[in-house]
């Protein structure tokens, strides 16, 4: 009896405490989902603290959300371009940030409300930092270096650990002191790197659970576990794949989701291997200049060959920067999306960017390596060639047939000319050479930019796509994500909505979130994001219904697989509760009809504003219904 009656007390005064945070900056600091404080993000809160500053001060809308990661990624090509021209020089640096600027994924990311743009600013500030390090054997800017990788990891937790290995190893290769001095130096930068990231985390977990949100993915709502457990060990765990055969079944209707069905085009997804990161769908979102950052960047290996400088130990650092990160996401068989190449961008670029100025260099010379940049040309050709041939069959509407042989055919002719006349005119050829390495990054790029509405998760796509691949997107991004408020369905919320602490109790985040958009009202996600969090049982939400802190209940999420993947079946002893409790509403009164001529209709099938396609509403309070 005294357990039952303290839980009731807990839950009391958790929702209490949660409504009188309303807009507050309790809510700002850890990160809440909704008004109320009910459950919070899924990261750690930096990225989106910039990206509700800019909302705060320019007004809520696309443009006050999005133009912190276009600034981010702006500043990102700047400190790229610094570092690079300090060792290498200044045309060097601007092929380095060139190839940044245009890189697809990069593009793709930037455009996007993702927390990649200012991981990866945030990155190469700590790049720029041990640089000086290294430069001046000072251990405050080791410091700096491990407190700006801690900042980079409450972006987005432990991807920003990465970068690490090669940062130490370029402290203990290439730092002013003796070895011994230079390893018990990584001592202290260890302690602030891991005071620097534990801190939100230690400041959000020894918070009372019912002084904060419910954590996100989690069943402990501890921000540990989520560090641990959702954002680490399920990327790398392999998972059943019923969930993204059912996605893809959501998505393609006629596609099986048998466990042999190969994953669905369109999709930038491909299953963890060794090389998964050479398969076309994801080397189209960063590898396009790969063969001129590893040729190149061997070539530059030998050149600084005993060079007084730290120009090899730059090579190295990015190189290490490129493989740590290219060997994590191979293996990652758990969650993984393609936006997360984002961060190896810099790293690949600026390898590129060295490539190409040390190849142009040696193609000036008289000696027998003049030919490697007529070679890496070539074989640019070819692996740009292989990419595309990723693409032609059925997802791009144009090049079929001439294509990959018209890129394969030019990068023959240059790779002649720059064999057989290195010492000729080098402008035209220059500039030939290098609108061969950027015409499809360049074409990526641009396609990511002529998407429209929601993309669901960014990534780099290609001009032109075929009919059926646009349709199969757009189906896509309304599973993702891509979401508006059904007007008629707010009109009748608002219209009933009287001292209840919250519009409505969804299942999951996904119906939830344009409601809050639309009205400010905070709006009850049972199962936080994906809809599987055990936020809440069955007694602790009828006794805010009989609390009259909610009255209207939405259940359903368009089809079975959508409604499996975002784990309704995980919220059924609540479903069947309201199901049981409350009144269903007549969908003529509250869901506005949709036909095949309204806007945003794919080939021939509607995209119902996700909150109310499938969907069922109860009202939990009949007696109180006007019948408006």
């Amino acid at each position: 009896m005294l357990a039952a009656r303290c839980r009731r007390l807990h839950c009391t005064l958790l929702f209490r405490r949660r409504a009188q945070h309303d807009g507050s900056w309790h809510n700002f600091f850890y990160t809440a989902f909704d008004p109320a404080g009910f459950v919070s993000l899924d990261k750690p809160p930096v990225a989106f603290w910039v990206q509700t500053a800019s909302a705060k001060f320019l007004g809520f809308g696309i443009v006050s959300v999005l133009l912190p990661q276009v600034l981010g990624g702006l500043a990102a090509i700047v400190v790229l371009y610094a570092l690079v021209r300090r060792r290498f020089g200044t045309g060097t640096g601007l092929l380095a940030a060139l190839f940044l600027a245009l890189n697809p994924i990069s593009v793709a990311v930037d455009r996007s409300n993702s927390t990649e743009s200012w991981l990866v600013l945030t990155l190469l500030l700590a790049a720029e930092a041990l640089s000086r390090a290294v430069e001046t054997g000072r251990v405050r800017f080791l410091l700096l270096t491990a407190a700006l990788v801690g900042f980079a990891f409450n972006v987005k937790m432990l991807v920003a650990f990465g970068v690490v290995p090669a940062f130490a190893l370029v402290w203990l290769i290439g730092a002013p002191q003796t070895f011994w001095r230079r390893l018990g130096q990584l001592a202290p930068a260890g302690v602030v790197l891991c005071a620097v990231s534990l801190s939100w985390s230690f400041a959000h977990d020894l918070t009372p659970a019912q002084g904060r949100p419910f954590v996100d993915s989690t069943s402990g709502n501890s921000m540990f576990e989520l560090v641990v457990c959702h954002n680490f060990i399920q990327r790398f765990v392999p998972r059943d794949d019923r969930m993204r055969q059912t996605a893809a079944a959501s998505a393609t209707p006629n596609t099986s989701t048998d466990q042999t069905t190969a994953p669905v085009p369109g999709r930038d997804y491909v299953s963890a291997r060794p090389l998964r990161l050479a398969a076309p769908p994801l080397a189209a979102q960063i590898g396009w200049v790969l063969p001129l950052a590893l040729i190149g960047g061997f070539a530059a290996w030998r050149r600084y060959r005993g060079s007084p400088g730290h120009e090899r130990l730059m090579l190295a650092f990015w190189a290490g920067w490129v493989l740590t990160y290219g060997i994590v996401f191979s293996a990652a068989a758990g969650l993984f999306h393609a936006y997360y190449l984002a961060v190896m961008a810099p790293a690949l670029c600026a390898l590129a960017g060295v490539g190409a100025g040390t190849l142009w260099v040696l193609h000036r010379s008289a000696r027998a390596s003049a030919l490697w940049l007529p070679v890496t040309i070539l074989l640019t050709g070819l692996w740009q060639a292989y990419i595309l041939e990723g693409y032609l069959g059925g997802t791009l509407a144009i090049g079929h047939s001439w294509l990959s042989p018209a890129l394969f055919g030019i990068a023959s002719g240059l790779a002649i000319v720059g064999w057989r006349r290195q010492h000729g005119p080098g402008l035209p050829f220059a500039a030939a050479a290098l609108s061969l390495v950027l015409a499809m990054p360049v074409a990526w790029s641009i396609g990511s930019t002529l998407v429209r509405g929601n993309a669901g998760f960014p990534s780099a796509r290609p001009p032109f796509p075929a009919g059926e691949v646009e349709a199969r997107r757009g189906r896509w991004a309304h599973l993702a994500g891509a979401i508006a408020g059904d007007p008629k369905l707010i009109a009748f919320l608002e219209h009933r909505h009287g001292r209840e602490d919250y519009l409505l109790a969804t299942v999951n985040a996904r119906q939830a979130a344009p409601i809050i958009i639309a009205t400010g009202n905070p709006v009850m996600a049972l199962g936080g994001f994906s809809g599987g969090d055990p936020i809440l049982t069955v007694d602790d939400f009828a006794r805010l219904v009989a609390e009259n802190r909610v009255r209207f209940a939405l259940i359903g999420d368009g089809s079975e697989g959508i409604r499996r993947i975002f784990s309704e079946a995980r919220q059924k002893p609540l479903t069947d509760w309201i199901q049981a409790n409350g009144k269903r509403v007549d969908a003529a009164r509250w869901r506005t009809p949709v036909t095949t001529a309204d806007p945003g209709a794919a080939d021939g099938r509607p995209l119902r504003a996700a909150e109310s396609a499938g969907a069922q509403l109860y009202d939990l309070r009949p007696a109180d219904d006007d019948g408006g």
